[in-house]
């Protein structure tokens, strides 16, 4: 698996296309991870599965953090970031999300985004990141819903994701609080639905593809958040902490965006 994540890599980062497709995602998911740490107040962070270091460029852009640190398990993501022209990142290493080198508590943020729904053993990885940082963001996409019912149950067809981006865990709004709560043993602080954008939706389709964006954009403006992210995929976003950990939200009057399921 290590072998094909960087031959994978090695190939891509040379693809204009690729690159941005990863920078218009990036501008969301940043957004997303600004959103549920509104409460808090952020020195560092380190990005777990960096990839292109797009999330972190978006990041350091919007003054987030003062000080950042990537981690990715392919060695030509992590170079590309290091010869990025924006010199903002303070080391980027390479390792696998369940096993990091650093120390207990170092960093204010662990982020990852996108990341655990490739592992084989997602709730390694987030003990782990809670172990280096105060404070654990993930965000997932939440593809246990309707649409991929019919698609699994019905038509008998795999999760399109698994042959489209490698992803190997499957959750819905409820079994991904279960899996972080009860599997990694961690606290939801703040929580977030993404419905995903519009631009996003849109990027490169052509033709009888702009019909399946078309139509998703006409159900988010009828159907109430709940409702849309059972039907369809849509992205959660997580702020979470060690259960032990004595928490208070810089912002009290802050509402979690929870999504019933």
């Amino acid at each position: 698996m290590l072998c094909d994540y960087e031959a994978r890599y090695s190939a891509i980062l040379h693809d204009s296309d690729f690159l941005s497709w990863r920078e218009t995602g990036a501008r969301h998911k940043a957004a997303n991870i600004v959103h549920v740490c509104r409460g808090i107040n952020v020195k560092s962070a380190v990005e777990i599965g960096c990839g292109t270091g797009a999330v972190l460029r978006m990041l350091q852009s919007m003054n987030f953090a003062q000080e950042y640190t990537c981690l990715d398990i392919a060695f030509s993501a992590v170079q590309f970031v290091r010869h990025s022209p924006q010199k903002f990142v303070q080391h980027a290493v390479v390792g696998p999300a369940s096993t990091l080198p650093f120390r207990d508590s170092v960093f204010d943020v662990a982020i990852l985004t996108h990341v655990v729904e490739h592992l084989d053993d997602p709730a390694s990885a987030l003990r782990e990141a809670s172990r280096v940082a105060r404070f654990v963001v993930v965000e997932v996409p939440t593809e246990k819903v309707l649409s991929n019912v019919v698609r699994t149950k019905i038509l008998g067809r795999p999760y399109a994701s698994i042959a489209g981006a490698g992803h190997v865990q499957f959750w819905s709004q409820r079994s991904v609080v279960k899996f972080l709560e009860q599997g990694c043993g961690l606290r939801i602080l703040e929580r977030h639905c993404d419905l995903l954008s519009k631009d996003s939706e849109y990027y490169g389709k052509k033709g009888l593809g702009l019909a399946k964006p078309f139509f998703k954009g006409v159900l988010k403006s009828l159907l109430p958040t709940a409702v849309y992210s059972r039907l369809l995929t849509t992205h959660a976003t997580f702020l979470c902490c060690r259960p032990e950990a004595r928490i208070q939200l810089a912002n009290s009057a802050i509402k979690q965006d929870r999504v019933s399921a």
